[in-house]
């Protein structure tokens, strides 16, 4: 098996709407995630690739206070470390624009209070839980806010 985190791009997006949809049962959608890699300057969005298919991706914006937008491992290849890798890669990351330029005081997200496995994994990188955003999702589930804050030395 060989796998890689590289940038996302356009030619990626129709494949990342297949993965979001099958793991979430909806998608952020083409002109979304087409505007966020061609217009917006705080986003950044990588693809894990497993023997040369789009099998997971985590989209973020960096700015003051970073925010994780989506983020998703086929389940197919979940359990296997895959997800540690993306959130280990987003972290370094985060560290080296830390010591390169502004300073990122946290990272945040929105998990489904009911994706308990995704919750463990966020506390594992040491995300703590903040609070609650009522009738976040489409189907009315709430979103659990997590925070994981950085040291900022300047």
């Amino acid at each position: 098996m060989n796998y890689k985190i590289r940038q996302m791009t356009i030619d990626d997006i129709n494949d990342v709407i297949k993965g979001e949809s099958n793991a979430f049962g909806e998608s952020l959608g083409f002109d979304m995630l087409y505007q966020e890699l061609t217009i917006n300057p705080s986003a950044c969005y990588f693809v894990l690739e497993i023997d040369n298919k789009i099998r997971g991706y985590i989209g973020t914006w960096i700015n003051e206070n970073a925010e994780i937008v989506n983020f998703y491992i086929d389940k197919k290849y979940q359990n296997q470390g895959f997800g540690k890798m993306l959130l280990n890669f987003l972290l370094d990351l985060i560290e080296m624009v830390n010591e390169d330029s502004f300073r990122i005081k946290n990272l945040s997200l929105e998990v489904r209070v009911s994706n308990i496995k995704a919750i463990r994994l966020y506390e594992k990188f040491g995300f703590t839980k903040s609070h609650i955003r009522k009738n976040y999702y489409k189907d009315g589930e709430d979103a659990i806010v997590m925070i994981k804050d950085f040291e900022v030395n300047k």
